[in-house]
């Protein structure tokens, strides 16, 4: 990539840009066009890799080997789908070949990050170790989901996806990203049940 290709003047107008204008750049070793497509989707990336692995460092890992292959694989981005969902599918396979790799690292709940995340903005010690604690046992049970069924719930619980951006970026049709999600749903309540964290109705 040539950093002098855009010039600093150029820079608002990247900003304005769409997705489309920005790739057509890059592809064309416009450095700061692809900076300008990094800035814009870091934190989605970097949100989805850290739900999925909930290690803070490794999802940094992982969000950084994201943007060296699509900063090496833009010319063969055709745009079949919009950027930011070949993206976060890259992110998804990068992060499914990590679980491949290592076994999940169970989240302390003394971990900072961890507690800011999932303690109200007032509360009790109490309510707060019961808040950690409750979190922690669901992330325990999300451990025995298989990789496509954690994915699935990782992205609609989460991230919040709709299905058709689910069915997307998991590279599946909408029925077998419905089946996964259903099957990780239902397993994780018959894991959480199972842990006495919910009762049987």
């Amino acid at each position: 990539f040539s950093a002098g290709a855009t010039s600093e003047s150029s820079v608002g107008v990247l900003r304005s840009s769409d997705d489309s204008a920005l790739v057509i750049l890059a592809r064309d070793g416009d450095y700061l066009a692809f900076e300008e497509l990094i800035k814009r989707y870091r934190n989605d990336v970097f949100g989805l890799a850290y739900h999925y692995v909930r290690h803070r460092e490794d999802a940094w890992d992982i969000s950084q080997e994201v943007f060296i292959k699509v900063h090496r694989a833009i010319g063969s981005f055709r745009g079949e789908a919009s950027f930011k969902t070949w993206l976060l599918r890259i992110t998804a396979n990068r992060c499914k070949d990590f679980f491949k790799k290592r076994r999940l690292k169970t989240v302390s709940i003394d971990e900072p990050d961890y507690t800011r995340q999932h303690a109200g903005s007032i509360a009790t010690p109490e309510e707060s170790m019961a808040s950690s604690e409750i979190g922690a046992q669901i992330h325990e049970a999300m451990d025995g989901l298989s990789e496509k069924h954690r994915l699935a719930f990782v992205l609609r619980e989460l991230e919040g996806m709709s299905y058709e951006r689910m069915s997307q970026v998991m590279g599946c049709s909408l029925g077998t990203v419905m089946s996964r999600l259903h099957h990780a749903r239902k397993k994780l309540q018959d894991r959480l049940r199972a842990m006495g964290v919910t009762e049987d109705r």
